[in-house]
């Protein structure tokens, strides 16, 4: 490996683990609380070495929800593929929000709406909507295709049933109760959280 290659692994490695660091740091005590001090200092990098990386603060946010983005879109993809039917896909999508998200989640929500200008917005939102939202569009679209449901009958479209499943997932996050459990209670709640979200979601509540 010459030097230049040298060098470039290096800075994309020092690039991710930035972005790592970035994202518990903005995820543990939101956007306005973190400083590029506070960064640098955390990673074991001076300022000017951040600033070689990223150009302030906000690039910083807007890089790490990307990267957060990216990795999620990966994860539904692959359990669209994974997963044939429709209550086995929603119910390891819910699993998976609900074991990567339980607390960022609404972090990242709030940040977003309050501390980013609307430029920043404008772009996350577009980049929200292609990683979170269309690989869950999707499985409901190919659940009608395939004739397990029907949209007409409840006068809707998959468009607005994938946000409402988006829901039912975050609703049934709790973070400060979640915090009180061992790694196994999380584990075991979390599974329970997941079936019940996909059921209620599914099925209701009353048996028919």
């Amino acid at each position: 490996m010459d030097e230049k290659s040298e060098r470039t692994n290096t800075d994309h490695d020092t690039y991710q683990f930035i972005i790592r660091v970035s994202y518990q740091l903005f995820m543990e005590l939101g956007f306005r609380k973190v400083s590029t001090r506070m960064i640098a200092e955390r990673c074991g990098i001076t300022q000017p070495a951040l600033y070689h990386h990223f150009k302030n603060k906000q690039d910083i946010y807007k890089e790490v929800i990307i990267t957060s983005i990216q990795q999620t879109e990966n994860a539904l993809l692959k359990i669209t593929k994974e997963y044939q039917t429709l209550q086995e896909c929603l119910y390891h999508i819910a699993l998976y929000f609900l074991e990567h998200y339980q607390e960022d989640l609404m972090q990242m929500f709030h940040d977003l709406q309050h501390e980013m200008p609307i430029d920043i917005q404008t772009q996350l939102r577009i980049r929200w909507q292609e990683g979170f939202f269309k690989p869950i569009k999707h499985v409901f679209d190919m659940a009608e295709k395939e004739n397990n449901i029907s949209f007409q009958k409840i006068e809707s479209n998959s468009e607005e049933i994938a946000f409402t499943f988006l829901q039912y997932i975050q609703t049934a996050m709790h973070p400060s109760h979640m915090k009180k459990l061992s790694n196994a209670e999380q584990t075991k709640e979390i599974r329970r959280k997941a079936k019940l979200v996909v059921h209620l979601f599914l099925f209701g509540i009353v048996d028919r």
